[in-house]
């Protein structure tokens, strides 16, 4: 028995060598050492590179043919989907079967190579963008191919990879504890060095760094770190202040952390987009090699401790709140369940990654993706949406792009005008007009139900029953 590789019509190109296939097996069940990731990689990306399918032989003997479909989403970085469309199951041993290593249960468990190493190679850290860069226009977002290289970066990864920037998996968190614990699951895609896991050193409670025991961990491992490579560790947890060189400075229950340098945080018009935050923090020794202290940190505002959704003004997180309802309505609604045969389901996402298209990368604020009844759609992915990847079927699902316009000048209008042809690729395109959501004529409630409307009719002229 072994995986082979395969085209999309099923028709056979060639078996993995057994290197290969002990790799991608050991990947998957999070048991790799480094040369097997390296062999897995490299097959994974030759494989989507040719739009290769993989053939599982779990269910061979009766007569059933599980498909794994590697999505590359940035370099080394891949979900092994199952086949879109189809409900082929794994064996339940299989270590490809829905929910197993890590899943979460929603069957597309990710792949990770990436090492996270904020240093160049003279030791300095990598500098963040110039606050001027981003301070109107918004996170760009992380490039397709792109390592993290800023501790910004690594927090949005860290994010996508925990899928906390969609509604739905935010939502159904009990308590802070429960999301960082999510992260902290995350991070086993990430290393810190060769051999290296990124959990080993990812702190999520603050009274490991009151107590000192994120130094005396790091000051064990300095002896045995791997050559040419600077000791780090990592600090993650939530802010509810964040000064020019301080998370928490005036909760000391809550994690107060000095930071040698400027933390980096969104603003809107150089005023720092307010919390709550979700900040990570980098600690190795000073210059005088003296202590551990935290060098650098960048704190990402979210809706709240209790929804970890990533939002990028406070325009944005009260938008959010109203196309809660939206997504709820969609779902609920009487009519369109009588329409469609059935209940449709609706997920809101804020992408991290920037798609691409034709015109370009585009980065739009939320992202809302329906799946008729019955249907198998899968949420779209890098590389972009044209691509066909397999997680995107035009037969299952509808796409729109909902902007959060935060001004209503010309130079703000121009400066988005590009941006929107491109997310035009996407789907269908609805703004939110910020500078109106308190107004008596287009108040952020009218703009909810407007958006609402134009979606249901949208879904029942597509997908009504005759």
């Amino acid at each position: 028995m072994a995986l082979e590789l395969v085209t999309k019509h099923l028709d056979w190109v060639r078996t993995l060598s057994p290197a290969e296939d002990r790799a991608l097996r050991a990947v998957k069940a999070g048991e790799a050492d480094e040369e097997q990731r390296t062999v897995c990689l490299a097959m994974l990306n030759a494989a989507r590179d040719a739009d290769r399918w993989i053939l599982c032989d779990c269910q061979e003997e009766e007569g059933q043919q599980a498909v794994i479909v590697p999505v590359r989403r940035t370099r080394n970085r891949f979900a092994l989907s199952n086949r879109p469309n189809t409900e082929e199951p794994h064996a339940e041993d299989c270590v490809f079967a829905r929910g197993r290593a890590g899943d979460g249960g929603g069957g597309r468990s990710s792949v990770f190579d990436d090492m996270f190493d904020p240093f160049t190679d003279g030791g300095r850290l990598a500098g963040e963008p110039a606050p001027a860069a981003t301070d109107r226009w918004g996170f760009e977002g992380l490039a397709p191919g792109r390592q993290p290289r800023t501790l910004s970066g690594m927090l949005g990864a860290l994010m996508d990879a925990a899928r906390l920037n969609v509604l739905a998996v935010a939502d159904g968190f009990s308590s802070e504890r429960q999301w960082l614990a999510e992260i902290a699951r995350a991070a086993d895609a990430f290393r810190l060095a060769p051999g290296v896991p990124m959990p080993a050193f990812l702190f999520t409670d603050p009274a490991d760094w009151r107590s000192g025991d994120v130094a005396r961990k790091l000051a064990a491992a300095e002896p045995g770190w791997p050559e040419r490579h600077r000791p780090f560790a990592l600090l993650c947890w939530t802010a509810r202040e964040v000064d020019e060189t301080a998370i928490n400075r005036s909760w000391p229950r809550l994690g107060p952390v000095e930071v040698r340098s400027k933390v980096s945080a969104p603003t809107v018009w150089q005023n720092r987009v307010p919390g709550p935050w979700l900040f990570l923090g980098l600690v190795a020794r000073s210059e005088d090699q003296r202590q551990w202290e935290c060098l650098s940190a960048s704190a990402q505002p979210i809706v709240s401790t209790l929804c970890p959704v990533p939002v990028d003004s406070h325009s944005e997180r009260r938008a959010l709140g109203t196309l809660r309802r939206l997504v709820q309505g969609l779902e609920a609604d009487p009519g369109l369940r009588q329409a469609l045969g059935g209940a449709l389901r609706a997920e809101l996402e804020k992408p991290l990654f920037r798609f691409e298209t034709a015109g370009g990368p585009c980065l739009p604020d939320f992202l809302l993706t329906v799946t008729r009844p019955g249907g198998r759609g899968h949420m779209p992915g890098n590389p972009g949406p044209r691509r066909a990847d397999g997680r995107y079927d035009a037969g299952g699902i509808l796409r729109y792009v909902i902007e959060v316009m935060g001004f209503d000048d010309p130079e703000y209008e121009s400066g988005k005008a590009d941006m929107h042809a491109r997310m035009h690729t996407l789907g269908r395109l609805f703004r939110m007009e910020a500078p109106q959501f308190d107004s008596p004529d287009n108040p952020l409630r009218r703009q909810r139900e407007g958006i609402a409307a134009e979606i249901r009719s949208d879904i029942l002229r597509r997908w009504a029953r005759k």
